[in-house]
């Protein structure tokens, strides 16, 4: 194993933890797990596949793992859906950004569930990005119940 001394560029990195992704993405939007593949949660659960796989790097099948054993290809569906709606909608991809600074930057969420990244990314309180937060997944369930997010997912893979 390398020393800090002759790999500074290591001893800078960490990288950050799944369970510290799937609890930022819990204390915004609410549970990434619950039982079967209830609306919210399944895409709460998709957002911190996202961020697992974007800013933490890991590979499909462990996030797959770390998620009740899902398969490698429910990661890469979740990702894909998540990346064509941050290219269709600007909310999502403040989201998006606001918890992704969170994580790089390694601010703690506090009791109350705002972070020092949130108050400070967007000029937002917590409780505003809260409530955005909230406005996104509900219109996330919509599009699902009106089978539009499936065109959104397709428009996104036809611009790749």
């Amino acid at each position: 194993m390398a020393s800090a001394s002759f790999a500074p560029g290591l001893a800078r990195y960490r990288r950050i933890s799944l369970a510290e992704i799937d609890a930022a993405v819990s204390a915004r939007l609410g549970a990434t797990r619950g039982l079967g593949n209830s609306q919210p949660a399944c895409f709460n659960r998709q957002v911190a596949m996202y961020l697992a796989k974007t800013v933490g790097r890991w590979t499909t099948t462990v996030i797959g793992r770390f998620y009740n054993g899902r398969d490698h290809s429910t990661v890469c569906y979740g990702t894909q859906l998540i990346e064509a709606l941050r290219e269709s909608d600007p909310e999502v991809d403040a989201l998006i950004r606001s918890l992704r600074n969170q994580l790089k930057n390694g601010n703690s969420i506090v009791a109350n569930g705002e972070s020092d990244a949130s108050r400070s990314s967007f000029g937002l309180s917590g409780a505003d990005l809260d409530k955005l937060a909230e406005l996104i997944v509900t219109r996330i369930c919509t599009l699902i119940q009106n089978g539009t997010l499936g065109q959104l997912s397709e428009a996104g893979e036809a611009r790749k």
